[in-house]
């Protein structure tokens, strides 16, 4: 599988590259993509953490904002003239190796930098040919585009298939020879030796991939096929019904707005998405004013929570039809309802206290507060779940 290093600056690009990452990770897996300093963890040298994971990427994303070129250190001095910036060691050890695809990724209308305004070891980036990734509506198309020039590069080179099958067909023929040229001329028995030769060789070649692969991919649907329309999103996996309301006795909604905006809630014990059901194109919802709580049996909160300003570091809003997505990297396999027509924003690297819908939490429900006020109150549990939340009106 192709690994891929993502390059940008945070002062510069951390929104559109926290989206880009989110996507790359649904496409490849969160095991293949590397974005440097959130994936380097505390007390390592990321001079070697850096090193590290470019001598394995075959493709490195660089993220260039329309900062990325001038932007300066403390001291005013601008930091890719600086030998020593992160940024500019990347990139350098990139350009010098042959095996490896570099992209330019334009995003927040920037430019690409001429070579003149490179330092040295830069300046052949200026020649690399750069993909466009614009803000919605243009987004997804432009991501898409990114994704399929990755799976170009994936299905096009790299591979070791030819040389695995080659070095099948060599060993069969030297096994063929010695059962029935060598072997029969010796004293011993052809049928066990050539049998072992074969075993012995043919286990061997095999290693030669990579076996640790994901069993599942973090972008797999459900295998429950929804019985709603498909502006509807599914209530269930397949150990529950997807027509069966999920609303323990003891949890009463709270319904402060019935003349509201709707949101919808669709969870189970891996991942969580806020889905708004509009179908006007303007109606978008805010994620920032959004705020979850766990409570225990009392309704006192517990210290699980998230806040939505978490999804507006990669989107402002939720477009109709659109979802904001937690889903922990480590669980890999996810609820992924078919209505969600778009990700707005998708949180991976979630904290342990911000698992507020899991049963984990020790929660009996969890809370929505909108502005810091409650609008709505949802259960806690393993199975598929809905709750409908209605928040004040634009």
């Amino acid at each position: 599988m192709t690994s891929i290093f993502i390059s940008y600056r945070r002062a510069d690009s951390m929104a559109y590259t926290g989206r880009i990452y989110d996507r790359l990770v649904n496409a490849f897996g969160a095991r293949y993509v590397f974005k440097d300093v959130e994936d380097i963890p505390p007390g390592e040298d990321f001079r070697s953490v850096l090193d590290k994971a470019l001598t394995v990427a075959d493709v490195v994303l660089i993220v260039i904002g329309p900062q990325w070129l001038m932007i300066t250190d403390d001291e005013g001095n601008r930091r890719l003239s600086d030998p020593n910036d992160f940024v500019r060691i990347e990139i350098e050890t990139a350009l010098k190796r042959t095996d490896v695809l570099v992209i330019p990724v334009l995003v927040n209308n920037a430019t690409m930098p001429s070579a003149d305004a490179l330092p040295a070891g830069l300046k052949d980036l200026s020649f690399r040919n750069s993909v466009v990734v614009r803000n919605d509506p243009d987004f997804s198309p432009d991501i898409n585009n990114l994704i399929n020039a990755i799976e170009k590069r994936v299905k096009g080179g790299g591979s070791d298939m030819p040389k695995i099958i080659g070095a099948i067909a060599a060993l069969l023929i030297i096994a063929a020879l010695l059962i029935f040229v060598v072997l029969p001329g010796m004293n011993q028995p052809t049928t066990a030796t050539a049998t072992a030769t074969i075993e012995a060789q043919v286990v061997i070649v095999p290693t030669l991939e990579p076996t640790d692969a994901p069993t599942t991919a973090p972008t797999d649907k459900p295998t429950t096929t929804p019985t709603e329309a498909p502006t509807e999103t599914p209530t269930a996996e397949p150990t529950v019904s997807p027509t069966e309301t999920i609303s323990p006795a003891n949890v009463t909604p709270t319904v402060l707005y019935p003349d509201g905006r709707a949101l919808r809630l669709l969870y189970n014990d891996t991942s969580f998405y806020v889905y708004n059901p509009a179908t006007n194109s303007r109606s978008t919802i805010a994620f920032t004013p959004l705020k979850f709580e766990a409570l225990d049996a009392d309704g006192s909160p517990l210290a699980f929570s998230y806040i939505g300003s978490r999804w507006a570091s990669v989107s402002a809003n939720i477009t109709a039809q659109g979802c904001g997505a937690l889903e922990p990297v480590q669980l890999r396999q996810f609820l992924r309802p078919s209505a969600c027509e778009v990700y707005n924003a998708n949180r991976n690297n979630l904290q342990s206290t911000e698992y507020f819908w899991r049963s984990v939490s020790g929660g009996v429900t969890f809370r929505v507060l909108w502005n810091d006020e409650e609008v709505a109150r949802c259960p806690v549990q393993a199975g598929s779940s809905r709750c409908d939340v209605m928040i004040p009106p634009a």
